[in-house]
């Protein structure tokens, strides 16, 4: 059985007075990929930011690796959330060039320059992305800065990766390439990747768990084939 990751209990996200998402109990584990799957609306970004420890909760509390994590207010702790990254649906880039915006984040966590210069040509050599490492980020395509931010996360090489429909904008090819990037850093740097997605095919093809989501209620929690 795999570790546990995140274990909910008796979450709920409040927004103006509403309950938008509710969460009585949930046990995610750690290193796989686990998908939350539902429509457009139903919880899915909200259960990754709560998560994540980026969203107050209303009530309850989330624990990661056994440990308390978040209760209440957001953010929870920093040197926890350090261990995480998360790619958002509509990601912010720097108006910097692609290569810039992957070195961003190691620089000011004082990686040397060697070392960042590496890390960021693996990581664009992975995503299939060397010719877009010179182009301004403003200049890019919906799924290229999805792409860019991506890399950008990965290059920090977190335990922890949130993905918020990070397939959903790309073509066919490029979906394909992340894919087998994220399926990748699972099998050697036993990642734990949390992803939302409407789309069947991630989950088909990289999910070992599935947690379905309807109008802020907790679904099915099934083990995927």
């Amino acid at each position: 059985m795999s570790a546990e990751l995140f274990r909910f209990q008796d979450v709920e996200v409040t927004r103006g007075g509403y309950r938008v998402l509710q969460v009585p109990s949930l046990s995610i584990p750690a290193g796989c990929v686990t998908a939350v799957v539902g429509d457009n609306g139903a919880g899915k970004t909200t259960l990754l930011l709560a998560a994540a420890g980026l969203l107050d909760l209303a009530r309850g509390e989330i624990f990661h690796s056994g440990k308390p994590f978040h209760r209440g207010r957001a953010p929870a702790a920093k040197r926890d959330r350090r261990r995480f990254g998360f790619v958002f649906q509509e990601p912010y880039l720097f108006r910097r060039s692609v290569r810039s915006n992957l070195a961003f984040g190691l620089k000011i966590r004082g990686v040397g320059r060697r070392e960042r210069e590496q890390r960021v040509e693996q990581v664009l050599e992975q995503l299939d992305i060397v010719d877009l490492a010179a182009r301004p980020a403003k200049e890019l395509s919906g799924g290229e800065r999805k792409l860019v931010a991506l890399g950008r996360t990965l290059v920090l090489r977190p335990e922890v990766l949130f993905l918020d429909e990070v397939t959903a904008s790309l073509d066919t090819c490029a979906a394909q390439r992340v894919e087998q990037v994220l399926q990748s850093w699972v099998d050697r740097e036993n990642t734990s990747i949390l992803m939302a997605t409407h789309l069947s095919g991630p989950v088909q093809r990289l999910a070992k768990f599935s947690i379905t989501l309807r109008d802020g209620q907790l679904g099915p929690v099934a083990e995927c084939d």
